[in-house]
C-alpha cells in the first residue's frame, strides 16, 4: 500500500524560499487571467458597495483584501498543488497584516505630520513588517 504523508499546514515550514519566475507569468492561460480579473473586479465592486452603504472608511478596509488571492489560490491548488497553494496564502497574510500596518500608521500620523513624511514612515512601517514576517515564515 501507498500511505500519502499528510497534508503540510500553514504553520509548517518548506524547504523551498519564495522566487519568482518570469517565464511562468508568460505561460499562464488566458481563462485562468479571466478568473484573476473577475475576482479582482467583484471584490472591488463589493467594496464600493460598502463605501456607499456605510461610508468610505468602512469600505476601504475591503480594499486591504486581496483581491485576486481567492481565485488565485484556488487555480494554484488545481494545477500545481496544496503546498503551493498553502505558501502564496502564507505571503498573502505576511502582505496583508503589512499593508494593515502601514494603513494604522497612515491613519495616526497623517493630519500631524506632513504628508511626505507620514508616508515615509508608514512605508518603512509597511517594509518592517513584511521583512519581520517574511523572516519568521520563511527564513532558517
Amino acid at each position: 500500500m501507498n500511505e500519502r504523508q499528510p497534508e503540510p499546514t500553514i504553520s509548517d515550514r518548506i524547504d523551498e524560499r519564495p522566487s519568482f519566475d518570469a517565464g511562468k507569468a508568460g505561460k499562464a492561460k488566458p481563462h485562468d487571467l479571466l478568473i484573476r480579473f473577475v475576482a479582482g473586479g467583484l471584490t472591488s465592486i463589493a467594496s464600493g458597495l460598502v463605501t456607499l452603504a456605510f461610508n468610505a472608511r468602512v469600505g476601504g478596509i475591503l480594499l486591504a483584501f486581496p483581491a485576486i488571492l481567492a481565485a488565485s489560490l484556488t487555480l494554484i491548488e488545481q494545477q500545481e498543488d496544496s503546498v503551493d497553494a498553502r505558501e502564496d496564502a502564507r505571503g498573502a497574510i505576511a502582505g496583508g497584516f503589512a499593508l494593515a500596518v502601514f494603513a494604522a500608521v497612515g491613519a495616526v500620523s497623517f493630519g500631524h505630520l506632513a504628508g511626505s513624511l507620514a508616508l515615509a514612515i508608514a512605508a518603512a512601517a509597511w517594509m518592517a513588517t513584511a521583512g519581520l514576517l517574511y523572516a519568521v515564515f520563511w527564513w532558517r
